[in-house]
């Protein structure tokens, strides 16, 4: 049988959408949505210091910008999962964040780490109780039918914040249109605080300059973490949290960049390619700082490589800090030619 084409990325979550997003609109390009966001998901607790929430927040927003209502099961219970399987059978594409432990396919947790995963489930056979699992992620990328039963410890085992997702076209609905000023605004704000946009969370350049005033307790909560399958992803401290937060932020920022450029490509973003390299340098030198925490995370004080080490957080994040800033202001400056 010949399947669609899937779309693949090296984040599960906008891999697991994307795909999600093709089952009901198979023409759209998934940049176009899901790239329109620039949230951190960051805040800073009462201690002063960064606290990363659920990315599914944000993306929620940006589905309801264009017309979708993103829809979050949690799944506690076996009935709760079974709820899922219903929709399957009535014909619904989900979407569903797994416990990594016991998903047999995805042999990079399995086993291992209680972390979250997102698949895509659609398809479901009742004669043979089996369903079609897509994984776009890249380092995995799995596309075949596995019994339901298969999944059942993985959705119904621990409580590691398992949910299923389904997609669902809000009433009036329209295609997704231009930029508007309001929407450059947002995205400004979101980045440098340079827009007049509401946001519940820390600015990008206020994330990197928390990262920059307490590196240190930052570098020490990364170091002390706990390791493997030691609890799961909804018992994570501080460093944990960090690491994966700075991690879906990249791809926040990569995914922006694909949407700049296809809003450039069809002509509705003309001339702005300075802005377009600004916010995936940006996503560069995060995924930088973010791989270097979690190198000096696991090396030996005594190491003399930490202060080489070391001595590249500080470079990498004001670029970071510029590039954000580059954003911010072009896209602010976009807002006022559109007025």
């Amino acid at each position: 049988m010949t399947q669609a084409p899937v779309f693949t990325d090296s984040s599960c979550y906008h891999a697991a959408f994307a795909a999600l997003l093709h089952a009901a609109e198979p023409h759209t390009d998934p940049f176009l949505v899901l790239g329109n966001n620039a949230a951190t998901a960051a805040r800073l607790g009462a201690d002063g210091l960064l606290r990363f929430g659920d990315p599914l927040e944000p993306l929620t927003s940006t589905f309801a910008r264009h017309g979708y209502e993103l829809r979050q099961h949690p799944v506690t219970t076996p009935q709760q999962w079974q709820d899922a399987v219903d929709a399957l059978r009535s014909g619904t594409s989900i979407a569903i964040a797994a416990d990594a432990f016991h998903l047999e396919h995805y042999w990079v947790g399995h086993g291992t780490s209680h972390a979250l995963h997102v698949v895509v489930l659609q398809d479901y056979d009742e004669a043979t109780g089996t369903v079609r699992l897509v994984d776009p992620g890249e380092v995995v990328f799995f596309d075949d039918r596995l019994s339901v039963d298969r999944l059942t410890p993985a959705m119904c085992e621990g409580e590691a914040g398992q949910a299923w997702m389904q997609l669902v076209p809000l009433a009036g609905r329209t295609p997704a249109a231009r930029l508007d000023t309001a929407g450059l605004l947002d995205l400004s704000q979101a980045l440098s605080g340079k827009g007049t946009g509401a946001t519940e969370w820390i600015s990008g350049t206020g994330l990197v300059n928390a990262l920059h005033t307490d590196m240190d307790r930052y570098l020490d909560a990364v170091s002390t973490r706990p390791r493997g399958a030691q609890g799961t992803q909804q018992d994570w401290g501080l460093g944990p949290w960090l690491l994966l937060g700075l991690w879906w932020y990249h791809h926040t920022l990569r995914w922006l960049a694909g949407h700049l450029g296809t809003r450039a490509a069809d002509g509705t973003l003309p001339g702005n390619a300075e802005l377009i390299e600004a916010v995936d340098r940006a996503s560069r030198d995060l995924l930088v700082v973010r791989n270097l925490m979690m190198r000096l995370g696991v090396m030996d004080p005594a190491d003399d490589r930490c202060a080489t080490f070391r001595a590249q957080l500080h470079p990498r994040l004001e670029l970071a800090l510029q590039n954000l800033e580059t954003a911010g202001t072009a896209l602010a400056t976009l807002a006022k030619e559109t007025q």
